[in-house]
Parts: C-alpha cells; sequence; structure tokens
C-alpha cells in the first residue's frame, strides 16, 4: 500500500513539472539580447525590435512569428492580431491552455485563419461575422471555402445563418 501511493505521489509530481516545463514553453522571453521560445532560441528575431503579442505570435522589425517559427511572406509593419472584448491579447492572463489564436487577420498581401493561409484577397478581405468573411470573389467559414457562395451577395443573418442572392447556409454549409 505504501509503494502504491508513493507512485502516486510521484506521478503527480512528474505531471506537475510536465505541465509546468509545457506552459513556459509556450512564451518568448529576452534573455542577454537573445529572444527564446521555451528552450529554443529564435535565431532570426532581433531583439531590439521584438515584441510579444501573444497567442504564440510576436514580431519584430523583419519578421512575424508564431510559436517561434518564421511565418513566411507576412509582412510586420502591417500585422496585428483582432482584438478581443476590448484588451489585447497580450494583456490578457493565458486562459485556455492552447496559445493559438482562433480567428481571420491579414497583412498587406495575405489573409490567415489562425495559422493557415488563406487563397483571398486581402484587399478586399472583410469579416462578417459568426465565422463568415469574404473577399471580392469567395466566401469562407471559419477558414475553409464555401463552395458555391456567391461574395457579391454574400451577407451574414445572425445566429450561424447566412444567405446570398440564392441560397441560405448555416454554419458554412449550403441548405436544401
Amino acid at each position: 500500500m505504501k509503494q502504491s501511493a508513493f507512485l502516486h505521489k510521484s506521478f503527480l509530481l512528474v505531471a506537475m513539472i510536465g505541465w509546468a516545463m509545457m506552459s513556459s514553453a509556450q512564451r518568448y522571453e529576452v534573455d542577454r539580447g537573445r529572444i527564446y521560445y521555451g528552450n529554443e532560441i529564435v535565431m532570426q528575431a532581433d531583439a531590439r525590435s521584438f515584441v510579444d503579442l501573444g497567442y504564440g505570435y510576436a514580431k519584430d522589425q523583419y519578421n512575424v512569428y508564431m510559436n517561434g517559427r518564421v511565418l513566411e511572406n507576412v509582412d510586420p509593419a502591417s500585422f496585428r492580431l483582432k482584438e478581443r472584448s476590448g484588451r489585447r491579447p497580450h494583456d490578457m492572463e493565458r486562459e485556455e491552455p492552447v496559445a493559438h489564436h482562433r480567428g481571420y487577420y491579414k497583412t498587406k498581401w495575405n489573409v490567415y485563419y489562425g495559422d493557415k493561409k488563406l487563397d483571398a484577397m486581402a484587399s478586399s478581405f472583410k469579416e462578417l461575422g459568426g465565422g463568415y468573411a469574404k473577399d471580392a470573389f469567395n466566401v469562407y467559414y471559419c477558414g475553409e471555402k464555401v463552395e458555391g457562395a456567391w461574395a457579391s451577395s454574400f451577407k451574414y443573418t445572425g445566429d450561424g445563418y447566412a444567405e446570398d442572392s440564392f441560397d441560405a447556409y448555416y454554419r458554412g454549409r449550403k441548405l436544401k
């Protein structure tokens, strides 16, 4: 019985240490002019202009980073995370264990949903609400293209529903 209790306590201790290491690995830190994401150095990062944006995102004057890796072809001058509930992501305590930002954001040239780059035109892209967005030619729901939807007349009507001139949609799927 004593050995079982010892194993149980040992398991809990190992689990707590692992959790602490995982949660610390999800943050950027500056040490002696170097940027670290968890235990890995971010080689390309410029410490003088580096800004932690929260949710695993950061940027400097040269690059935008997600989870310590460079996001290719993303302009750091125009990159912004969408503000939620009136607070910027880096001002918030981590309320959920996953450090990924979910939602649409765009740079000068590209559109993203989370860490997925969309085949969308940034110049005409706009969010409609309820997970829906569109550009001049396509409609998206939670980052996925809504096949057959007419972008020119598409609008979000609320509670997961949307419509264009010809069809109605619920959570990105055409209703029959």
